[in-house]
């Protein structure tokens, strides 16, 4: 204000889109947006020197932005990303309308880049400043984790939820932190290889725990009290300086704990990590699914209507309903209702509190310290709300929009409703022109992208069984999906009937995910345990692997169902897959008899478990065979 810069409210919330919860990332985005800003709108200028005198070429332009940009945020791993640099140079194309002077709009595409660069550089300064280092917040999430399984082994009242939540998130923020701090040199190379192993340990660690005690195990004391030793290890960047005993056990919850032990030992060289295949740019089916196509004909279509709308009533000031336009648009309709409803919501509370503030507090400010003031209480609440769950995080970025156009129109203190209340009637218009479009033409629900979820989670305890990947990976894989297919049918009851009735219905969805839930504990007991022990007659081994291949092509067909779309139809057929291992393991017992001989401690004990974990599985699996849709 101070200098004169126009839009502090634009460089208000550009804070909120670009603040992280590492410096990290923060002081990455900061940067990234000034270098995106400066080629942005060098590129704008660029256009527009080319279209200036053809408002057909310009409206073309803007069409091609457009589409572009939607079409590749779902077509590409850019995501959100894409459609931001689309709707930059569409937004800069339509900014000749009210500015048909060249020189005059190009000044004024150097005051955004003013805009965009305050912020940044301050974001970037106080993350430098006052820093939050993603290396205490890599082992704060490490800590958090073995504590969670150390309560599940002692079976702590309420240590379900939580470690529900913390598999739910996956390994991918623990990996953004370790990578984060590496490249901000907080840790060394052999630290950062080190603190790999612990985020792939940790996670098996609290996805065992939550088996265990999902099966009623017993409690046990001694491994939790030996989590919560190395969980404060871990928390206080320290390393054990006692070898690790020997003989450690080569399976289950010991065995885990023992590599733990391991890997904290100081002495303990980690090797590199093997890089895993990078990930390709675009979709698979980027050029072929119809899907990509008609979400960008979509969102083309909501922001024509916008912008043409407000063109023709020459009522520039709620041209944020063309920026709804690419913020609301999703993927599917739930999530698109969804987020629109949060963004009326927070439009609304943003609104009545700066309305507030100008009736109740600007009359009576005299100085900036007041205006500072005010602003940073808006700014605490909204951010309050953004941190909250995802259910309604989104609520307090549109709060904090709608807030900060409401108090900061100007160069001071203002009681002007007009502009503020024109950019909030241009909000809401914008959500009732997505809401229409993407309810009415093509409707995508929300079910696919369940049904995708649960047959991921299917798989994920196919892979389990098969050996395809270690534990921890298939771990995360099982838990992110079965969080992405809760998340997903919350969503459901955003959507029409005739919109979700082509995918799933909630009731559907619930029943097929507390089916797989309640399967997956013996199965990850099972993969705790390992292959047979030596010492297991021949036969035996030959029941378990028939068994278990049983399960993995049962799984496996489920799957497959689901993801198709015919999940209503009867689940495959359930064999006596069980009787054959029974019989095996009597027949072992029988033998053993015989020649006056006793099997093994360690045969003996894996024979016991693994058949109370195949009958458990036998009648999941039998129960579910059983169910029909309605």
């Amino acid at each position: 204000m101070a200098n004169h810069v126009p839009e502090a409210a634009l460089s208000c919330y550009l804070i909120f889109f670009a603040s992280k919860d590492n410096s990290g990332s923060g002081i990455l985005i900061g940067l990234g947006l000034i270098v995106a800003a400066s080629v942005g709108i060098l590129l704008g200028v660029l256009f527009l020197m080319i279209s200036a005198d053809s408002p057909f070429l310009r409206l073309a332009f803007i069409a091609a932005f457009t589409f572009g940009g939607m079409y590749f945020s779902q077509a590409s791993r850019l995501g959100s990303m894409a459609g931001t640099v689309g709707f930059v140079f569409a937004f800069v194309m339509t900014l000749y309308d009210i500015i048909p002077v060249a020189e005059l709009l190009t000044r004024a595409l150097t005051w955004m880049w003013v805009v965009v660069f305050f912020p940044m550089f301050f974001l970037v300064l106080l993350n430098v400043v006052a820093p939050r280092s993603p290396a205490r917040l890599l082992r704060a999430t490490l800590a958090d984790r073995l504590d969670a399984a150390a309560a599940l082994l002692r079976n702590t009242p309420n240590a379900v939820p939580t470690a529900h939540a913390l598999l739910g998130d996956g390994n991918a923020k623990a990996s953004t932190y370790q990578r984060m701090a590496r490249l901000l040199s907080l840790t060394s190379k052999e630290e950062s290889y080190r603190e790999g192993e612990l985020i792939d340990l940790s996670y098996r660690a609290l996805a065992v725990a939550l088996a265990r005690s999902q099966e009623g195990a017993a409690p046990d004391p001694v491994l939790a009290d030996e989590l919560g030793r190395y969980a404060v290890v871990v928390r206080d960047r320290e390393l054990l300086t006692i070898v690790p005993r020997a003989g450690a056990a080569t399976s289950g919850m010991e065995a885990i704990v023992g590599r733990l032990a391991a890997t904290l030992w100081q002495g303990y060289a980690p090797p590199p990590p093997s890089k895993a295949p990078a990930e390709p740019l675009l979709a698979p089916d980027a050029f072929h699914n119809p899907r990509y196509t008609q979400f960008a004909l979509k969102t083309l279509l909501a922001v024509m209507i916008c912008y043409i709308t407000y063109t023709a009533l020459d009522w520039f000031e709620i041209h944020t309903a063309m920026i709804t336009c690419f913020y609301v648009a999703l993927g599917t309709t739930g999530e698109t209702i969804h987020k629109l409803t949060l963004r009326i919501l927070g439009c609304l509370i943003g609104a009545a509190m700066g309305v507030g503030a100008m009736i109740v507090f600007v009359p009576h400010m005299t100085d900036i310290g007041h205006l500072m003031v005010l602003v940073g209480c808006g700014s605490l609440i909204a951010a309050w709300i953004a941190n909250g769950s995802e259910r309604i995080s989104y609520m307090g970025w549109q709060a904090a929009l709608a807030f900060f156009l409401c108090t900061l129109g100007g160069f001071g203190p203002s009681v002007d409703f007009g502009v503020a209340t024109n950019r909030i009637i241009g909000i809401l218009f914008g959500n009732v022109v997505v809401s229409l479009v993407f309810s009415t033409i093509w409707p995508v629900s929300v079910g696919g992208n369940v049904r995708g979820a649960l047959a991921k989670a299917s798989t994920a305890l196919t892979g389990l069984l098969r050996g395809e990947k270690d534990l921890g990976q298939q771990a995360a894989d099982f838990h992110t999906a079965v969080k992405t297919a809760e998340s997903g049918t919350e969503l459901l009851m955003f959507e029409a009937e005739r919109v979700k009735k082509t995918e799933i219905a909630p009731d559907e969805a619930e029943a097929l995910l507390s089916d797989i839930s309640a399967l997956s504990a013996p199965v990850f007991l099972l993969s705790r345990d390992g292959a047979a022990p030596r010492g297991m007659p021949r036969y035996v081994k030959a029941a378990t692997v028939r068994f278990e291949n049983a399960v993995a092509q049962w799984l496996d067909t489920r799957a497959s169902d689901i993801k198709n779309g015919r999940w209503a139809s009867e689940p495959p057929i359930w064999g006596d897959a069980l009787r054959d291992v029974e019989v095996a393991f009597n027949r072992a017992r029988r033998q053993a008899g015989e020649q006056g001989r006793r099997l093994p401690a360690a045969v003996r004990a894996q024979m016991v478990s693994r058949l109370r974990l195949y009958r458990q599985i036998d009648a999941r699996i039998a129960r579910m065979a059983d169910v029909k849709a309605a």
